[in-house]
């Protein structure tokens, strides 16, 4: 082989190994130096750490205060229902409008949190290639402990207004059956203008009942409530035409009042026996509404604490 050939063939060998070597100099650098990757170079990201180590103690200490803030409500809660097994409708409207406000304090402290957490320097989309693993998932789990109070004022409002309307809604019923018991016994009586008064705050009450069925409508199954309300429309009804003809015909039973009380008779068959077993069922929807959000209160709070105890804010 002519010389100049032998001197190509030997610089292509050459430049070939010092390929190979090239490549595996450069596996044994970044094996022996690789990136700050899931906290495997702390000494990479101790200065950023070192940084960010007060930020997440100050905000777990806000998540401290922010479990607090979530208690009070639950002791809210707790007076709520013990307004409605009082049947203290005015206590229990205090406590819902006392636990609003509460509510509203909730919201601003997990906003003001959450903006806290989000202009922390160094948390960004790349940030794992910069700070530690730990710090990391401090981080991760302040910022998940904030669902907690997620939902609770959706919650505590249409429960505990559900809650007012049910033992508003016992009242009324009530109301109506006392009513039109007192006005049967003005007509049995043959008084019957005074029984068509007394028949009137019947029908108001009736009309009250309707207007809190539709309040309970959007958390609670009202078909019998709305089934009940209809029969005893159309008894109250009955004996309404009944009453007002025999007062017009002076007692004198004629072929109009004869056909009336055929009405009365069908509309009397239909009635239930009283509104006593529906009562219980609504003051148990209430009690149930008013114990649900007090469960999930307490639920919120246990999350915020627990988390606040592990971070070091507590």
């Amino acid at each position: 082989m002519p010389s100049s050939r032998r001197r190509t063939a030997a610089a292509a060998g050459w430049f070939a190994l010092a390929a190979v070597f090239s490549f595996g100099a450069a596996g044994l650098i970044n094996a022996a130096n690789p990136p700050p990757v899931a906290g495997s170079r702390p000494e990479l990201t101790i200065v950023a750490d070192q940084a960010l180590e007060p930020e997440l103690k100050a905000a777990a200490g806000d998540l401290s205060a922010l479990s607090d803030d979530v208690d009070g409500l639950g002791a809210i809660g707790r007076t709520a229902l013990t307004s409605l097994v009082d049947r203290d409708t005015e206590r229990l409207r205090k406590a819902t409008a006392d636990g609003k406000t509460q509510l509203a304090l909730i919201a601003e402290a997990t906003d003001a949190l959450r903006a806290r957490l989000a202009a922390i320097p160094g948390i960004g989309p790349d940030d794992r290639t910069r700070i530690g693993t730990s710090l990391r998932i401090r981080y991760d789990d302040l910022v998940g402990a904030l669902t907690a109070t997620d939902g609770l004022s959706a919650s505590w409002s249409s429960l505990t207004q559900g809650s007012i309307a049910a033992i508003e809604l016992t009242d009324s019923l009530a109301r109506h059956d006392t009513e039109a018991a007192a006005a049967g016994t003005l007509g049995r009586k043959g008084q019957y203008r005074k029984a068509l008064a007394r028949l009137d705050l019947a029908d108001q009450a009736l009309d009250t009942s309707r207007q809190l069925r539709d309040k309970l409508a959007t958390t609670t199954d009202v078909s019998v409530l709305s089934r009940w309300i209809d029969l005893n429309a159309a008894y109250d009804a009955a004996l309404r035409k009944t009453w007002t003809l025999l007062d017009k015909s002076k007692g004198r039973v004629t072929k109009p009042i004869e056909a009336a009380f055929v009405e009365l008779r069908a509309a009397t068959a239909a009635l239930p026996g009283d509104s006593r077993a529906l009562i219980v069922i609504m003051a148990d929807v209430a009690r149930g509404g008013i114990n649900q959000a007090v469960i999930e209160i307490e639920q919120a709070r246990g999350r915020l604490s627990a988390a606040a105890e592990a971070l070091g804010g507590g």
